[in-house]
């Protein structure tokens, strides 16, 4: 069996949400039109596509000639950039003349540009009308943040290409191997988890690093995040208050609580002396040379760097736990944001705005559908033929695609027999099974959809009453503030923590750099999302 990449998984995975039936087979319809795009070359699809498949290209393949036999829609391309600069060249060229595309996807600044110019079209009707109930329970499933991020004055003006929010919150990745020999439980506070730190820096002995950091504080992993949630912290979001107006995460009193937990620890010796200076690549040599047992990080850990620790430790383990608090009674309280980042929108010289929505339902019937059982063909054929979902001009998530493939497999795992488990649930049971029998260099995949892996603690995180979830409460387009000075108002507060975490300063020091941020430009960063957000509600 053909391993996948980490980057071909996370962009491939489009394991089926139940909840939807299949879109009705529509009478054929006679009128043929063309509909305009435009693409950025994707180097991996001449080795993984047009080298195997002689006869697909970008303009005619499977889902092209599914789209004009179906739909009767004619899809061309405007330009094809042979990379990301030049495509957006080209794309600011295109709005400065205000001939876009008829269909394009694009950030949330750049959709709010589009409206502002008078470029594209209201497509809340449209969506309305011509939805599938299988599309609209996607895009439901992401919640309301992403359709909120592309109305502007109340009209909605694009489709979100929707993404798994619960993803974005943190878990604590624990050594189980050295768990189970030290007979260790899980932790539930801080003062458990540096119990468990010590005990496993006294078996490491010399050279041992209690908690892996790496210098990006706010990453996926090896970063403050999920340690900050302990205290009630959360760096970089913006969280609503008692008085019901939005904070700056990382000004908060609970912050430099943060900070000083981290300093106690930098002094004591858990951390490594060089963590700000270490990039993630750095900071994982610890883990993977079994100097380190304990981080902080996101559901696909085990892939990496986890995995490379067990490719050279075959006997070595690990397992995501919950969070920890600061305190024993205190809720479980990770943070989380708005996965979703694109949008799809229509130009306003495009004569049929509903193509966009009926090439959106015609993707999740091939791809999503169970019923029909056509992912193989129009999404990952398998041995070897990777991604032809690509080749489609429009794409869509199924934003718990990954959660709804770890309940799937969870019985299939403890029978052994797959039954009717198609697609992507069925590659990650085979690749689940394949490291429950013995084959390491497949483990990183059962951590992920296995039992007591992560997209079962993400589940927990959503079902378990003693965890509330934090969420970001800023998804609008950046303030006029934030665009100018946000950056620099950062990395104020970014050089005042380093200093503080390593004892270079007192934790005194905090109060003083975010007076001096507030009078920088956070209050009227602070001032125009709270603007903001009062018109939301």
């Amino acid at each position: 069996m053909k391993k996948r990449t980490l980057a071909a998984l996370l962009g491939t995975l489009t394991a089926l949400s139940s909840v939807a039936p299949t879109m009705a087979q529509a009478a054929e319809n006679t009128e043929e039109y063309t509909v305009t795009f435009c693409r950025t070359q994707d180097s991996t699809m001449e080795s993984d596509i047009f080298s195997i498949l002689k006869d697909e290209s970008y303009e005619d393949n499977r889902w092209t000639r599914l789209i004009a036999d179906r739909l009767g829609i004619n899809v061309k391309y405007l330009w094809i950039a042979p990379n990301e600069e030049q495509q957006t060249q080209k794309f600011n060229a295109a709005v400065a003349a205000g001939t876009i595309p008829d269909i394009v996807c694009v950030d949330k600044l750049t959709l709010k540009n589009l409206v502002e110019a008078d470029l594209v079209v209201d497509m809340g009707s449209y969506f309305e009308e011509y939805a599938s109930d299988l599309l609209k329970s996607m895009i439901e499933s992401a919640g309301e943040q992403c359709v909120q991020a592309c109305t502007f004055d109340g009209v909605q003006y694009g489709i979100p290409y929707v993404d798994c929010d619960i993803e974005t919150a943190q878990m604590l990745w624990l050594r189980q191997d050295w768990m189970d020999e030290l007979g260790l439980e899980a932790p539930k506070t801080i003062d458990d988890l540096k119990g468990i730190m010590d005990a496993f820096m006294e078996k490491v002995g010399d050279g041992a690093v209690g908690m892996a950091l790496c210098n990006d504080l706010y990453g996926n992993l090896m970063d403050i995040k999920g340690f900050a949630n302990a205290y009630g912290a959360y760096p970089r979001y913006w969280v609503q208050q008692d008085d019901g107006t939005l904070v700056y995460g990382s000004t908060t009193p609970e912050m430099k609580q943060t900070l000083e937990a981290l300093a106690d620890l930098y002094q004591n010796g858990y951390l490594d002396e060089e963590f700000h200076v270490n990039d993630g690549t750095k900071a994982a040599e610890d883990l993977v040379n079994d100097k380190c047992g304990v981080l902080y990080g996101w559901h696909a850990t085990a892939l990496w760097p986890l995995q490379d620790n067990l490719n050279q430790n075959p006997d070595a383990d690990w397992r995501p736990y919950q969070i920890v608090t600061s305190e024993e009674s205190a809720e479980v309280t990770p943070g989380i944001n708005m996965m979703t980042s694109s949008w799809y929108a229509v130009s306003s010289e495009c004569e049929h705005p509903e193509a966009l929505v009926e090439l959106l339902n015609l993707y999740c019937e091939k791809v999503f559908d169970p019923e029909l059982n056509e992912y193989s063909y129009y999404a990952n054929p398998g041995d070897g033929l990777e991604g032809v979902w690509r080749l489609s001009p429009v794409s869509l998530n199924s934003p718990d695609k990954n959660q709804q493939t770890a309940k799937a497999i969870a019985e299939p795992l403890k029978t052994g027999d797959p039954g009717d488990l198609y697609g992507e649930q069925l590659s990650m049971y085979e690749y689940s099974k394949a490291a429950q029998d013995g084959d390491t260099t497949l483990w990183g995949w059962n951590r992920v959809f296995g039992e007591g892996g992560s997209q079962m603690l993400l589940i927990d995180y959503e079902n378990d009453e003693n965890v509330k979830l934090v969420r970001d409460q800023f998804y609008g387009v950046a303030t006029e503030t934030m665009s100018m000075r946000k950056t620099t108002l950062d990395t104020v507060l970014d050089e005042a923590f380093i200093k503080i975490i390593t004892g270079q300063t007192t934790a005194d020091e905090f109060d003083n750099v975010v007076e001096s941020w507030y009078s920088a430009g956070g209050q009227d960063m602070t001032d125009e999302v709270n603007e903001w957000y009062q018109a939301q509600q």
